[in-house]
């Protein structure tokens, strides 16, 4: 069959007259008489209605299977179910989402799995211009040619016979055509079936809508090692390289256009140089091959396609959301971006959702609360298109504002009105307070950092401490203290902060904050504040006494502010300077239901936890420990606050280790470290170092336990923690005895005594050193008493190694 007689079998099957088809292909009458004459004796037919079922059976071979990519599918495995479903149960169903998500791949691959006996037949609209009809590329995709006039009602006769399953692909920028003509074919031909895939939903009756959302971290991680493979043979997903793949991936929020391009640039970089240059990513993440459309060719170009197709509004909107580095609800979004009279409240209002259609903003609902962000790769490309207008300083600033102002304002909530509420803000808000604080600092403008971080205050006892925020404040403390109340409250947060990292500079800071506090201007209660900070500072820092006295004071001037939160909390700070332990589980019990009358239950948690540890550290075993951590970890994780309930998993390592089962406590230890490196709490990284040590000390892996009580010891040395410091030195006079060093071993325990020496009876730590004692007598004969007297007299950075 020539490609002229083709067209005449198409148009006859059309149900077109010979005239008509003479008309459409620019031919005399006679030659299609001609064409129609050949296609009877080719066909094996004797009449014309005959070509018409013909025309109809070699449509459906012409048109033949879709494209099938030469690249293979990674998972997607419930999303081709869930698809496939709804293609089975709608007429119309329509994917979803941003762009490069991977959204004309996945209808690929549904309609390539259905058991459909029809052929699906592909429309491409990618090409196609936003004026230019859809109508023509919808004909010429179906093989049907006729003049303008009348090519609707061809497409809706050869539509309206037998089954006709559509892939209509890439709708964004013609989806008002599209939808009309949709509407129209799908109205009037029942047996027709439409996949589509688009930016935006198309608004037909019945339509059903299907967001593509990014691929799952085990799926893109398989996705960049096949791709990978493919540019560089000798690549393969393994142990050295698989932590910078998964960062890479997560980086690039999952989207399988970005990965793909990611993964050909391994030809030039390895997995952590390609992650380090992705700060950069449009200009890496180009596609110099020719297999790919244009707006695939480069990340740039995918997220561009879908910016100018927006309006103006939509666009101005679109950059400013980009200053958010995470989530955000519609209210923040509204407080930040709204600059009347370029955009009121009322613009964002009307705009906002037309982003979410837009598949430009995504979204994820927590309860009754709705979440946007942008994806990554679509927030620099906003953020870049947002600078380049002139807008970007103004909406930081705007942005870090609201927030650094905002957290101080949830200190009623976080301390017991709404405790969950304030906790969740906290955490879901953080990726803005980091930003919001590194713009004060970078700007110069340290009273606004400060305004925050002593704003919250106290409140970062129930928060827990966070690794960058001790980075943040010795940026701050490089320089002088802002005057006023602002200096005390700047001085008492960060001396209790300090506590966690340097009880000396704690100190210090604390002492500086009561001579600021001194002034007659700035009232009663700011000079209790220091007061109590100088007693948390001493109590840290061992000096037990000085630190009763300043406690006391705390608690009676807090009683007569009325100042119930601080009150407790100065309680606690009496109990853990305690005498002895009936004195110290006495106050601990006062503070833990003074917090829980207040409705503060991390603080509760964290009192429960306290009174556990104590009993722990004498050695004692009342049947209340268990039953105190039992509920400190279930109050902690319905608050939830995540640095108690680590607080309470150490408290439990250590009843492990009072049980007698160092290898139980050693595991649970192991898997703490990790956590509080992160969150940069020195105290418990020692307690959980010092852990792991013991049980490798009990299973004979001496190398392993010394290196891990040595930095236990030093880490302790640190944060001015005698007792941890005692207990690792007395543990690591263990190891030197067992390799073969009594007089190292005399030394090191000599040295542990010193210290434990320094502290309050109530405090000190049960060494258990008879039996090392009588060991080291044995061993060492006449010199012991003199190594002891050596190593009381050493510091332990004397004897651990450099």
């Amino acid at each position: 069959m020539t490609r002229r007689e083709a067209d005449v079998l198409r148009l006859v099957g059309g149900r077109l007259q010979n005239r008509e088809i003479a008309e459409a292909l620019h031919v005399s009458e006679r030659t299609v008489e001609s064409h129609v004459s050949s296609l009877l004796r080719k066909l094996g037919v004797t009449q014309r209605r005959m070509l018409v079922d013909a025309a109809d059976e070699f449509a459906v071979r012409r048109r033949g299977v879709l494209r099938q990519p030469l690249s293979s599918f990674f998972g997607r495995e419930q999303e081709t179910v869930q698809v496939a479903s709804l293609v089975q149960r709608h007429r119309l169903v329509t994917l979803t989402g941003p762009p490069g998500v991977g959204k004309t791949r996945l209808a690929l691959h549904v309609a390539g799995t259905l058991p459909h006996p029809a052929t699906w037949v592909l429309v491409d609209l990618a090409s196609t211009a936003p004026d230019d009809p859809v109508t023509r590329v919808f004909a010429d995709s179906l093989g049907i040619a006729a003049d303008e006039r009348r090519l609707l009602s061809q497409l809706r006769d050869v539509l309206a016979h037998g089954d006709h399953w559509l892939l209509v692909d890439n709708c964004e920028h013609v989806a008002e055509s599209t939808s009309r003509l949709l509407d129209e074919l799908l109205g009037t031909c029942t047996s027709l079936h439409v996949l589509a895939t688009g930016h935006t939903p198309l608004g037909v009756a019945g339509e059903a809508l299907y967001d593509v959302a990014p691929l799952q971290p085990s799926e893109a991680e398989r996705l960049f090692a096949d791709r990978a493979a493919k540019a560089l043979p000798s690549f393969t997903l393994d142990d050295r390289n698989s932590d910078d793949v998964a960062a890479i991936c997560r980086k690039l929020d999952g989207l399988p256009l970005a990965i793909e391009l990611a993964a050909a640039r391994l030809r030039a970089f390895s997995p952590s140089e390609l992650f380090v240059r992705l700060q950069d990513r449009f200009a890496l993440l180009a596609d110099t091959g020719r297999g790919a459309t244009g707006r695939h060719r480069t990340l740039e170009a995918a997220i561009r396609w879908s910016y100018e197709l927006l309006d103006e509004d939509e666009r101005v909107l679109f950059e400013r959301c980009s200053v958010f580095p995470g989530s955000f609800d519609f209210d923040t979004a509204d407080a930040v971006v709204s600059d009347p009279p370029a955009i009121t409240h009322d613009d964002v209002v009307r705009v906002f959702p037309r982003l979410l259609d837009r598949s430009l903003l995504s979204s994820r609902r927590d309860g009754p609360t709705t979440e946007y962000r942008l994806l990554d790769s679509i927030r620099h490309f906003a953020q870049s298109r947002l600078e380049e207008r002139g807008g970007l300083a103004a909406i930081r600033e705007r942005h870090a504002v609201h927030h650094l102002q905002g957290g101080p304002a949830w200190m009623a909530d976080l301390q017991g009105r709404d405790q969950a509420g304030a906790l969740r803000w906290f955490e879901q808000r953080w990726p803005d307070i980091r930003a919001a604080v590194h713009w004060a600092l970078d700007t110069g403008n340290l009273d606004a950092a400060w305004t925050f971080i002593s704003g919250v205050g106290t409140g970062w006892e129930i928060l827990g401490a966070r690794g960058e925020l001790f980075d943040w404040l010795d940026r701050l403390l490089e320089h002088p203290l802002p005057p006023s109340r602002l200096g005390v409250q700047a001085a008492v947060t960060a001396s209790l902060l300090r506590c966690y990292q340097d009880t000396g500079a704690a100190l210090e800071t604390a002492r500086h904050g009561v001579e600021l506090a001194a002034g007659p201007a700035l009232g009663e209660h700011t000079r209790s504040l220091a007061t109590m900070a100088v007693g948390w500072a001493l109590m840290y820092d061992g000096q037990a006494e000085p630190a009763r006295e300043q406690f006391h004071r705390a608690v009676d001037e807090f009683r007569g502010h009325g100042d119930d939160w601080h009150l407790a909390f100065s309680l606690e700070g009496l109990a853990l300077a305690g005498r002895d332990l009936d004195d110290t589980l006495d106050h601990l019990r006062q503070a833990a239901d003074a917090f829980g009358r207040i409705g503060d239950l991390v603080k509760r948690s964290n009192c429960l936890i306290q009174m556990a540890s104590r009993c722990i550290d004498v050695g004692s075993q009342p049947d209340d420990i268990e039953t105190w951590l039992t509920e400190a970890r279930d109050l902690a994780e319905s608050t939830p606050s995540n640095h108690e309930r680590l607080h309470a998993e150490v408290c439990l390592a250590r009843l492990e280790q009072l049980r007698g089962r160092p290898a139980a406590a050693g595991a649970a230890f192991e898997t703490l470290l990790p956590e509080f490196r992160r969150i940069g709490d020195l105290r418990c990284l020692s307690r959980c170092l010092n852990g792991v040590g013991m049980a490798a000390l009990h299973a004979g892996a001496y190398d392993v336990a010394a290196e891990n009580l040595a930095d236990s010891v030093r880490i302790a040395q640190s944060t001015g923690d005698r007792r941890e410091i005692a207990q690792g030195l007395r543990l690591l006079a263990e190891c030197a005895l067992a390799g073969g060093g009594p007089h190292r071993a005399a030394l090191l325990l000599g040295c542990a005594e010193g210290v434990a020496g320094q502290l309050d009876p109530g405090r000190r730590p049960v060494l258990d050193t008879e039996h090392l004692l009588s060991l080291l007598r044995n061993s060492l004969g006449e010199s012991f008493e003199l190594a002891m007297s050596q190593g009381r007299a050493s510091t332990p950075a004397d004897l651990l190694p450099s």
